[in-house]
């Protein structure tokens, strides 16, 4: 049974859809803002592109915080009695990186990494 505390990075994959979402969101808002001609626009206008660039960052971030414990977590499974993850797993780790740029991807790479986490969840309780 493997004590590694990798899977816990992975537990944060449901945060980059929502930070992406989130960047989205401000950027919609500051071109919206930017293309207006009033001068009260202008703190929403910074706000929302520093909300942006903060969120759009922060997701690239945690998306390789996930696939790095990915990494981790399958290593240091296949090294451990019990259940052995196939090697293929941090390919949904590398598509859940790229939904940062690709948001499409999310709709692939959440279901598989809750999958993973379901399946490491099942094995290591009863291995």
């Amino acid at each position: 049974m493997s004590r590694a505390p990798w899977w816990f990075g992975v537990v944060l994959c449901p945060v980059v859809p929502a930070l992406s979402l989130l960047s989205g969101a401000a950027s919609r808002t500051f071109v919206a803002v930017s293309g207006s001609g009033a001068d009260l626009n202008v703190g929403v206008g910074v706000a929302s592109f520093i909300l942006g660039v903060i969120s759009f960052w922060g997701g690239i971030l945690v998306g390789v915080i996930v696939l790095v414990c990915l990494l981790g977590d399958v290593r240091a499974l296949r090294r451990a009695p019990g259940w052995s993850p196939s090697i293929a797993w941090p390919l949904a780790g590398i598509v859940h990186l790229a939904g940062v740029v690709l948001p499409a991807a999310f709709a692939l790479s959440v279901p598989l990494l809750s999958y993973y986490l379901y399946g490491r969840r099942e094995h290591i309780s009863t291995g």
